[in-house]
């Protein structure tokens, strides 16, 4: 049998850990529940590399080790090559790309409302749920997180701490704001045992109140830690050690914090009943691994992953950790957790899961593999455009096996449907530099791959041509803001703070439902309502973005552009249902709109000219209210 441990030179899963910090949140031991409490733990864009466990002479995580060494480690465990996507997967038990979620931008991260969320399965089986930190699946109704079953919601919206649609020129410093259930709340130092503040602090603690929390009906809770840490941009914590770069120090607070998590566990004496699941968001460049994030090779999918319920015997002490070899991915999570919790899944399901469950992997006492866990093959690609193609960055994976062990690990990777396939064995060739796929006896299986491809493609992309849609006119949300960064197009949309402020020129479309017929109200704007006191329509910024948030010194200031109309074009297939363009006052926020619109799917666009009539962009912001009663439902 091969031995695929946690794959380093410097195994250290044993090393002296560092006193776990003293937790400030004071809390009570209170009895188990039936069921045991979940936490998954998710950072962003954290590499093997960033982990001391697996490189000695890298940042101390001190904590993560210790977690990993009381875990059962899936040495093979696989997501999606960038983050909207794995967590897309992880809450649906399906291949992102069936669920509409293949991006990060542009309109793709948008989970579909027809998918079954794994929070909705929790709620209904009787627990709290909550989110902290990075949602990344859609901030408009009916594609938030509170509108998929978390009942409380810190968060940041989009996909970081530097995106378009979160609170304008926040960063993991103050003044910056986390949203807590909507309202935003503002980073503070928090008697935390940690210097200074900073936003992985703010996110742990908020997400230390929810645990801490005792309702009278003592249901057991499920939390998604779901940390933007450590993504760019990087701003150098209070805590930091000297000599370390900002990312390095951002990888160590985000150690302290989830040490934070740990020690709460442990004095709320719910460390035993408590399963605990980590793992990144995707892959990252590594010296272990061919590619970095976004790639199909290696070190865009595969990283490590660690369970523990020391109550079901996963884990719990060094002594009872151990490594699973199989190949296991993202999407077996959700099936798992049904599995292992004996949860009821959504009688109303009508997608089925893609994953499998991992119990028998996973349980020491369990002796017979699940048969379906053995040759089957798991597929990730990676699309990052508005439209799915077939055959772009993908990786199909299976192990193969003999008398029981593993012998084989088969990557099968082609980047375009006009390049050819690779075809590498990770056993004998982990940095994947040995092409084998031109060897003859390697053929059926490749004929048998590509088959099953075939067949994925089509599941997957069926509805591939259709949008999931965001709602303007409910009541769930009397006011929506349409992003750019979600703007349908060919290209990158402007999706963060410094690509706002540099004025970037690009014009695309957002796609909508009209929930009730009436007038609407638009309010076209270059800068977001949270700083309307201190910008104009055609200024700059008042107060600068902070450097490493703005990416560009010179945009951190805010560049000014000649604004002197508006255009609004409403339309539905062939069928323009308004389309109108006025002159703007430079001096205001926005240019206001007024539109009747029918009930029913539309596509909405905006352009901002100048003086002389040449388009400079589509407005940023476009702030919707509505409807007003009218006589009429068609303009």
């Amino acid at each position: 049998m091969i031995d695929v441990a946690p794959p380093h030179s410097n195994c250290t899963w044993l090393r002296p850990l560092a006193a776990v910090i003293s937790l400030a949140l004071t809390v009570s031991t209170y009895a188990q529940a039936p069921r045991p409490n979940v936490v998954i733990i998710i950072p962003d864009d954290i590499s093997y590399q960033d982990m001391g466990a697996y490189q000695a002479d890298g940042p101390r995580t001190p904590h993560l080790d210790r977690l990993g060494a009381q875990s059962v480690r899936l040495a093979d465990f696989h997501v999606s090559p960038s983050c909207a996507p794995t967590r897309a997967a992880l809450l649906t038990g399906r291949y992102s790309n069936a669920t509409g979620v293949w991006h990060t931008i542009l309109g793709r991260t948008f989970l579909r409302t027809d998918e079954v969320t794994l929070a909705e399965v929790f709620g209904a089986n009787g627990y709290r749920t909550g989110l902290f930190g990075k949602w990344h699946l859609g901030d408009n109704y009916p594609f938030r997180a509170q509108d998929r079953g978390f009942e409380h919601v810190s968060m940041l919206r989009g996909g970081g701490i530097d995106q378009q649609q979160n609170y304008w020129g926040s960063s993991n410093l103050p003044p910056s704001f986390l949203l807590v259930n909507e309202a935003p709340v503002a980073l503070t130092d928090e008697d935390d045992g940690i210097e200074g503040a900073f936003l992985t602090n703010t996110i742990t603690g908020s997400a230390l109140r929810f645990m801490g929390d005792r309702p009278e009906t003592h249901r057991p809770f499920f939390a998604l830690v779901a940390y933007n840490a450590v993504h760019t941009p990087h701003d150098l914590p209070p805590d930091a050690r000297p000599g370390l770069t900002a990312k390095q120090a951002t990888t160590e607070n985000l150690d302290k914090n989830i040490g934070r998590i740990l020690a709460f566990l442990d004095n709320a004496g719910l460390a035993e009943n408590t399963l605990v699941i980590f793992f990144p968001d995707n892959g990252m460049a590594n010296a272990r691994q061919r590619g970095d994030k976004t790639s199909a090779y290696e070190g865009g999918h595969q990283v490590p992953c660690y369970v523990r319920w020391p109550a079901a015997g996963l884990g719990g002490a060094p002594s009872s950790g151990r490594t699973v070899e199989a190949l296991t991915a993202h999407i077996d999570l959700f099936p798992t957790l049904l599995d292992l919790l004996g949860l009821a899944d959504a009688p109303a399901r009508t997608r089925p899961l893609h994953g499998r469950s991992l119990r028998s992997l996973l349980l020491p006492d369990v002796r017979n593999i699940d048969p379906g866990l053995l040759n089957r093959t798991v597929i990730v690609d990676n699309q990052r455009q508005d439209h799915l193609e077939k055959f772009k960055q993908v990786a199909l994976m299976r192990d193969e096996y003999a008398a029981g062990a593993i012998t084989r690990k088969w990557r099968l990777v082609r980047q375009s449907g006009k390049a050819a396939w690779e075809l590498y064995d990770l056993v004998s060739d982990p940095l994947q530099q040995r092409d084998l796929v031109s060897e003859p006896r390697h053929q059926p299986l490749i004929a048998q791959l590509g088959s099953e491809y075939d067949r994925w493609w089509t599941d997957v992309s069926l509805n591939a041509d259709t949008y999931p849609r965001e709602i303007i006119g409910s009541p769930k949300q009397p006011e929506v803001c349409l992003y750019a960064h979600d703007w349908h197009l060919d290209g990158t949309s402007p999706w963060n703070h410094g690509m706002i402020a540099a004025g970037v020129k690009a014009f695309g479309f957002n796609a909508v439902a009209v929930d009730q017929p009436g007038r609407y109200l638009f309010d076209l704007r270059r800068w977001p309502k949270e700083i309307a006191g201190e910008t104009s329509l055609a200024s700059g910024l008042a107060t600068a973005l902070p450097h490493p948030l703005s990416r560009n010194a010179d945009a951190a200031k805010g560049v000014a552009l000649p604004i002197a109309s508006a255009r609004l074009r409403v339309w539905r297939d062939d069928q323009v249902l308004f389309d109108s363009r006025v002159e703007a006052a430079p001096a205001a926020d926005g240019v206001s709109f007024a539109a009747v619109l029918p009930a029913g799917p539309a596509q909405i666009q905006t352009w901002f000219y100048d003086r002389d009539g040449q388009a400079i962009t589509g407005a940023y912001y476009v702030y919707v209210s509505g409807p007003a009663p009218t006589s009429t439902a068609t303009p």
